[in-house]
């Protein structure tokens, strides 16, 4: 049977992707779903914006909370940043058992931090795909999601050119 990493962001689009994935590989292939944890993903939970300012008033919890008034920036207590990324891990957990309910599979579930192994996005799924000895790498052509949009364009065309084995590339068409 072959084995299959399919890419899972949160998106609906990946879920699409993965269903899409079931129906060209079949129900009898081993899938692996994969999402990577982005480095700055516990700065988007803990209300840094997206683009990584720092906010203007800190989050409860933090270790200037009400301790100023509201201007200077804040420095997160490391529970903070724990809080922040186990949410983080249980957005990507509620994620990848949705995309099993919508591919209607089993799939083993790997969520990989990017930061902790000093590597990209792309990176990760293609060096995931060769530890997993993947026959097949399926991924979105872009999705979005709390923590950024985990797999864009150029993630995709990073593990299509890199990648050791055949990638399939599902294109949104929403």
């Amino acid at each position: 049977m072959p084995k299959i990493l399919v890419a899972i962001d949160g998106s609906e689009h990946a879920n699409r992707a993965f269903a899409q994935a079931v129906g060209l590989f079949g129900t009898e292939a081993d899938y692996v779903m994969l999402s990577v944890v982005p480095p700055w993903s516990p700065a988007v939970a803990l209300g840094i914006s997206d683009d990584l300012d720092i906010p203007t008033s800190p989050p409860t919890g933090t270790a200037t909370h009400g301790a100023t008034g509201g201007s200077m920036p804040f420095a997160p207590t490391p529970q903070a940043m724990t809080a922040a990324i186990e949410g983080v891990y249980e957005f990507f957990r509620r994620a990848q058992d949705q995309a099993q309910r919508i591919a209607g599979v089993k799939a083993i579930g790997l969520i990989e931090e990017a930061k902790a192994r000093k590597r990209k996005i792309g990176k990760m799924v293609v060096d995931i795909a060769d530890e997993q000895q993947a026959d097949a790498v399926v991924v979105g052509a872009h999705g979005s999601s709390f923590v950024g949009g985990a797999l864009l364009g150029s993630v995709s065309q990073f593990v299509v050119h890199n990648a050791g084995c055949p990638v399939v590339v599902i294109r949104d068409r929403s």
